[in-house]
């Protein structure tokens, strides 16, 4: 008997996975494959994002900046190779600096640190392979890159060691 079962050892899953690890609980993994990060999460683009896009006020926004914050910190705890090397969100005419105003002002409203529209030249100075349609951009200090499998796999890793038992090839098919 488990205290609690988790369905699927995708990053969400490994992530739940570590962190009840940390108290004195049974904890199992069922999984459908015979590994983990065989679904959606081997295919994840490994994009940490900054936080600026996601509605003021929503979980998704609250969720997404505490995410980020945490990013480092996981990472290298579990040593697992993070950059935080942001990101820019490029506007190609003067109609679209509008549209980088707006996620400025919610970025903001998230509490995102950092974020600025630079222009075309210091953007170019930024990223001299940018297209020569570019006129502008969000900048987002914030955002990074980190590799969703060895993450996935890291979080698995050390939750096993901390005791969780992972079963593979276990497809739940009811919930009673």
């Amino acid at each position: 008997m488990y205290d609690v079962i988790i369905i699927g050892a995708g990053v969400s899953g490994s992530a739940i996975a570590r962190e009840l690890s940390k108290y004195k609980l049974d904890v199992c993994v069922l999984e459908k494959e015979v590994d983990v990060c065989c679904g959606t999460s081997k295919a994840n683009s490994g994009i940490v994002h900054g936080g600026y896009d996601a509605k003021f006020g929503t979980l998704k926004a609250k969720l997404n900046k505490r995410g980020n914050d945490m990013m480092e910190d996981i990472c290298n705890k579990l040593d697992v190779p993070f950059v935080r090397n942001g990101s820019l969100v490029v506007a190609t005419s003067e109609a679209d600096i509008e549209r980088l105003e707006k996620l400025l002002e919610n970025g903001q409203k998230n509490s995102v640190e950092g974020l600025r529209i630079v222009f075309a030249d210091e953007l170019r100075q930024m990223e001299p392979n940018i297209s020569d349609a570019a006129v502008a951009a969000l900048h987002v200090p914030t955002g990074g890159i980190v590799c969703p499998f060895e993450l996935n796999l890291a979080m698995a890793e050390n939750a096993n060691v901390n005791g969780v038992e992972f079963i593979f090839s276990q497809k739940v098919i009811n919930i009673t």
